[in-house]
């Protein structure tokens, strides 16, 4: 799984390319000017995520398939947690939980194994997880937020 951004990425936007691949055990590239089919070819036929900008500030999720389709997309305002800084993120993929059409997505997507909210504590203490709500995403390491997403919009092509 590949994770790129914008051609001109501001520092916040590259930051949080490298935050996301690695939360979910993916690799991160600056996209520079390479276009579509060269960050396709870059991604070794696996799936591609591109952070977009808005306002100078990361604001969009866009996730295409191996073949570069467009599968969907989100727009977010971001959030970081201070304690970022001090964790280390393991190499496992992250557990999914959530409902609805987002859930759906993200688990199609990724593949992560899905559990059910009420089946989260029983998730061994280090691991990371992907808790998609109505407004949010979070992504949690070692039952503390490290960084959240406040959705929106999602929109499925």
């Amino acid at each position: 799984m590949l994770v790129t951004s914008s051609r001109k990425p501001s520092a916040r936007t590259r930051t949080l390319c490298k935050l996301l691949s690695r939360f979910i055990a993916g690799r991160c590239i600056t996209r520079g000017k390479m276009g579509m089919q060269g960050m396709l070819e870059f991604a070794d036929g696996g799936p591609l995520i591109v952070v977009g900008e808005y306002h100078g500030n990361p604001g969009e999720l866009s996730f295409y398939d191996e073949a570069g389709k467009l599968l969907f997309s989100l727009r977010f305002t971001d959030w970081y947690s201070k304690e970022l800084d001090s964790y280390w993120f393991s190499d496992l993929e992250p557990t999914l939980t959530g409902h609805g059409e987002l859930a759906d997505a993200f688990e199609a997507f990724f593949h992560f194994q899905r559990v059910e909210s009420d089946k989260i504590d029983q998730l061994p203490p280090s691991s990371t997880l992907i808790v998609i709500g109505e407004k949010d995403i979070d992504f949690v390491g070692s039952g503390k937020s490290l960084f959240k997403l406040n959705l929106r919009g999602f929109k499925k092509y």
